[in-house]
């Protein structure tokens, strides 16, 4: 019994609080700031920086043109997903269907000439991860749909797509019509395969398995390779999107 009396007693003397009043003002970030810097913060943030510096201005290879990224299909966009389809042919049991990427997947242009880990970092500054999707003929059906309703965006080059009116009027892929009841596999980022960026059809997915690898990392590791055969970086404009209307 007196237990529960000092339970009651206590509730009873558990004060409650509300806001009774709210007000703010508004600190425009200028140089004003830098009229008395914090000597040793200074310091600390150079440091790194000095080091940053260093690590992202390697270079690791050269770029035969300046690189772009928009719709339908652009050379950034267009390298992006080849690169991604290359991954999957190397580590799925019978290759990838195809590579699929975003337009806004990117943040930045390429250049031409050298390049550096920096560059790679500025283009891809998502931490997106390599994704390989199994995925249904009449679900990339949808895909294509929203393809064609956003008005393309990055996919490998043996996909050939049509659209006409906002409609997919063909597609192909190696040469192939979709096949509804086929499963295909996808080389995506886990950012899209969540259904993100209009590709709601990834949802329906029949497996979806995430490397954990960053596209940022794949991307470098190829142009390193690239590099190491001798070659430049080079993408072109090759139709594999046409919009007739």
């Amino acid at each position: 019994m007196w237990i529960a009396c000092m339970a009651i007693l206590l509730l009873s003397c558990n004060q409650q609080y509300r806001i009774t009043e709210m007000s703010g003002t508004i600190v425009e970030m200028n140089s004003s700031f830098d009229t008395y810097p914090h000597r040793q913060m200074e310091e600390l943030v150079q440091s790194y920086k000095t080091e940053l510096d260093r690590e992202m201005n390697v270079a690791i290879g050269r770029s035969a043109q300046f690189m772009d990224y928009k719709r339908p299909e652009s050379l950034l966009t267009n390298l992006t997903s080849d690169v991604m389809k290359s991954y999957g042919d190397e580590h799925l049991q019978g290759g990838a269907d195809m590579g699929v990427m975003n337009v806004h997947g990117h943040r930045a242009t390429l250049p031409a000439g050298e390049v550096t880990i920096g560059n790679f970092y500025e283009i891809y500054s998502f931490d997106n991860t390599i994704t390989f999707l199994e995925l249904k003929g009449s679900d990339l059906e949808k895909m294509f749909d929203a393809y064609a309703r956003i008005g393309g965006a990055g996919i490998s080059s043996n996909v050939k797509l049509v659209i006409d009116k906002r409609k997919v009027k063909s597609v192909t892929i190696d040469g192939q019509p979709i096949d509804r009841n086929k499963i295909y596999h996808i080389v995506t980022l886990d950012y899209l395969a969540e259904g993100n960026d209009n590709m709601g059809a990834f949802r329906d997915a029949v497996s979806s398995v995430n490397t954990g690898i960053t596209l940022r990392d794949v991307m470098i590791d190829w142009i390193k390779e690239q590099t190491r055969r001798g070659e430049e970086i080079k993408s072109q404009l090759d139709g594999r999107i046409v919009i007739k209307n």
